[in-house]
């Protein structure tokens, strides 16, 4: 007679962890499952970049690629729940009580017109809900000490360029960033010394990311779509290789004529 199967995800996840249970997810701790979380977030980022909304395919793709980051949520929480610290249930509380209490101005009596003033808010919030919990010193916390984005440095670049904008240390046109990047190209350029050619690299990097900052473009998401599409240009690449009875037998003109075609296909 076959086994009923559980109802919800943490009823499968303390299966899997019971007696009887499954051998893999009974060894797993916090640290062994941080890689696992690391890659189902960037799984669902790659899934947003390619995301055409209405396409059943690729709709279907984040929906199952959410479900995966889910399930690193939830085991997460069944670890703590195993020790006694706090379950799924206080993991849910937790994010609910701490979004009403930074949304004053929808349940409560604040105002918020503007993204910006709802920003400013959050942060005010933040900044008291820290020093409530005694994470804050007489020593004022410094404007970007905090601006970390672990899963991107293209994230944690972006982030520090709003905060300095936002304390007037800025740019005052896209103009004057595209000429900043322009500079950096050429001392990029100009290098021949392995620690200053990655040195002036990363100050390139930080001068795009900043460009697309006043652009309103998410640089991450632009490059994750860009590598979308090259994956499924060069699919013709190899292709015309394999036809070709190999790579040793693919010269760059007809690797070359190959992308072109490529390009016009996925575009």
């Amino acid at each position: 007679m076959p086994h009923q199967q559980p109802a919800t995800l943490r009823a499968i996840m303390e299966k899997l962890r019971g007696p009887g249970g499954c051998p893999w997810d009974q060894e797993q701790t916090h640290d062994s499952l941080a890689p696992c979380l690391a890659e189902e977030a960037a799984e669902v980022l790659d899934a947003i970049a390619g995301l055409r909304p209405g396409d059943r395919a690729s709709e279907a793709h984040l929906c199952e690629e959410l479900g995966d980051l889910w399930l690193q949520v939830a085991f997460h929480a069944i670890l703590a729940q195993e020790r006694g610290a706090f379950d799924i249930h206080d993991v849910e509380a937790g994010i609910v009580q701490k979004l009403v209490r930074r949304h004053p101005h929808v349940f409560g009596h604040a105002t918020a017109e503007t993204s910006d003033d709802v920003l400013a808010n959050w942060r005010a919030i933040k900044k008291e809900e820290k020093a409530a919990a005694g994470g804050e010193t007489h020593v004022e916390n410094g404007l970007l000490d905090d601006a970390k984005a672990s899963l991107s440095g293209l994230a944690e670049a972006m982030e520090i360029g709003r905060r300095c904008a936002k304390v007037g240390f800025d740019w005052p046109d896209v103009g004057g960033v595209f000429e900043k990047v322009k500079e950096e190209i050429a001392e990029l350029t100009a290098e021949s010394e392995p620690a200053r050619v990655e040195e002036e690299f990363g100050d390139v990097l930080f001068s795009l990311v900043q460009w697309a900052r006043h652009k309103k473009i998410d640089p991450d998401l632009a490059l994750r779509r860009q590598m979308e599409r090259f994956r499924k240009r060069f699919r013709h690449v190899e292709a015309m290789a394999m036809e070709a009875g190999g790579w040793e037998n693919a010269g760059m003109e007809q690797m070359e004529a190959a992308w072109q075609k490529g390009k016009k296909v996925a575009s």
